[in-house]
């Protein structure tokens, strides 16, 4: 009868039931085979590379851009290890979200790290620098406003400070400032310098959004200061002024200032700021007030009040800015054209006067559209990210993970079949040749952790395969002697002879008796 395929021992023995384990052993493994394959394709197919990211990302996952990666449950999507933060310490120049402002970091404080002076007794903080992982600026405000004039260089600078105090999840102080400079030449000047050399300027005036209108407010208010302070009005033309103002978040001008010079072109410089340059006040707390506010809406401030936000706030610190009365208006600002704007409208005598009248129709302020919710610095982050193997190294990945993974689940189930037969399979006899004698001798002699495992799972070595023939098996030697009646001893049942013939024989023998 022709024997059926099955899975054998060691010794070439099949196990009980042998034929079935093998087709069950097939079955699974060619419905496991296609499974490890999908799997090693999900987990090798791609890799980790470094990639520039806009946005902080602390921890998550990034399934890769794939059709296994987009079929993934969320909970079975890779992890990614963070990002990189970004540096910041004195020195940094970045722009927010807004994007409208270049601020330059003059200073940073860790509020957890005071130190105490031992000779003052007063906490002292150091400068260092910290990292920086997307947190919002909406808690800064402004803190200081500074207007500088010059007449040598025919320019109108802002210098405004921003302090951010920190909060519990960033206890950071930060300082930093941002400075706009007007002037007739589009070079130097902020609005030209914003959209830089080279480009179509007259653009301005159809940029939609709070761009629009900040860039719209700061270039008509520059062109009443560029205006008024080109002319004579005193006796002796300022070659300078500086006027310096500390704030709250009320984002009120004091009326004192906290710092002010003024410079004639004869080299003179009075100890106190002259009264008769008091008629340029309005111009310079008209372009501060519009400096400031925009500030303010850049870094997202929205606790201090904002004429971008709030077109009532405009007509309150926006001043008409008119001739004083021993001025003539044509020698005011009367006839001043702006850059983008064109010139004034009959029945106004300043651009100030224009914009509380709504004009020019194309600066909206009061409703903002296109600023993001939060205020974060404008910056990229080396982020580990999840891309898809190139296809030979793809393909040698699934290859040798498949290989491995079937070996291993192999061997494993192998070991199973053989640990679950081995409780199944009838005793069978010793092999006592010599051969077998002197590989007992040798593995007792080498016996180990590795022998004892083997010998307590019924595996031995490839040479303990059966015998060529009957004659190399020997019997055991036996200290009993025949029966007196001449009746043989049943002789030691051979290595594979089946138990059923040695029973059926010993019963025929005493049967005979």
């Amino acid at each position: 009868m022709t024997q059926k395929p099955a899975l054998k021992d060691e010794t070439g023995h099949p196990y009980p039931n042998g034929h079935w384990w093998l087709y069950f052993t097939i079955a699974l493994f060619a419905l496991a085979l296609p499974a490890l394959v999908v799997f090693n394709l999900i987990t090798q197919g791609s890799e980790l590379v470094p990639s520039l990211q806009p946005v902080f990302r602390l921890n998550g996952t990034n399934p890769p851009d794939t059709w296994w990666g987009k079929r993934l449950p969320t909970a079975l999507n890779p992890g990614l290890p963070p990002c990189e933060p970004q540096g910041l310490g004195r020195g940094d120049v970045f722009r927010l979200t807004a994007s409208l402002f270049d601020y330059t970091v003059m200073s940073t404080w860790n509020t957890t790290k005071d130190n105490m002076n031992t000779t003052s007794g007063k906490h002292e903080r150091e400068q260092e620098r910290v990292e920086y992982r997307g947190e919002s600026f909406t808690d800064c405000s402004v803190n200081t406003a500074r207007y500088d004039y010059s007449l040598a260089e025919q320019t109108h600078s802002v210098t405004v400070g921003v302090l951010c105090p920190g909060y519990p999840d960033y206890p950071i102080q930060v300082s930093m400032q941002t400075t706009m400079t007007f002037a007739w030449e589009v070079t130097k000047d902020f609005i030209g310098q914003y959209y830089g050399p080279g480009l179509d300027l007259m653009n301005l005036a159809n940029t939609p959004g709070y761009q629009q209108a900040v860039l719209g407010v700061l270039e008509v208010i520059s062109t009443d200061a560029l205006t008024i302070l080109h002319k004579p009005h005193l006796p002796t033309h300022p070659l300078s002024m500086r006027v310096y103002f500390q704030l709250n978040e009320t984002a009120e001008l004091p009326d004192q200032a906290a710092a002010s010079t003024l410079t004639y072109v004869n080299g003179t410089q009075p100890d106190a700021f002259p009264s008769e340059a008091f008629i340029y006040i309005n111009t310079i707390s008209n372009l501060l007030y519009a400096a400031i506010d925009a500030v303010n809406l850049d870094i997202g401030n929205r606790r201090s009040p904002n004429m971008f936000r709030d077109a009532s706030r405009l007509s309150r610190v926006i001043q008409p800015n008119g001739p004083p009365s021993n001025i003539n208006a044509s020698n005011w600002a009367e006839g001043s054209q702006s850059i983008y704007y064109g010139r004034l409208t009959e029945g106004h005598q300043t651009w100030a006067e224009m914009l509380r009248d709504g004009l020019p129709a194309n600066i909206t302020v009061g409703n903002p559209t296109g600023l993001r919710p939060e205020s974060a610095m404008v910056t990229t982050y080396l982020c580990p990210v999840y891309v898809v193997k190139p296809l030979k190294s793809l393909l040698s990945s699934v290859f040798i993970g498949s290989a491995t993974m079937t070996s291993s689940a192999w061997s494993g189930w192998i070991l199973f079949v053989a640990l679950l037969a081995k409780g199944q399979m009838e005793p069978r006899a010793q092999c006592e040749c010599k051969q077998c004698q002197e590989r007992r001798q040798h593995e007792k002699i080498n016996s180990g952790m590795i022998a004892k495992f083997k010998a307590l799972i019924g595996i031995g070595s490839t040479n303990s395969s059966t015998p060529a023939n009957s004659e190399d098996v020997e019997a055991q030697p036996s200290d009993k002697t025949p029966p007196s009646d001449g009746t043989p001893l049943p002789q030691l049942l051979k290595v594979g002879e089946d138990r059923g013939s040695y029973t059926g024989s010993t019963s025929t023998g005493a049967g005979g008796k």
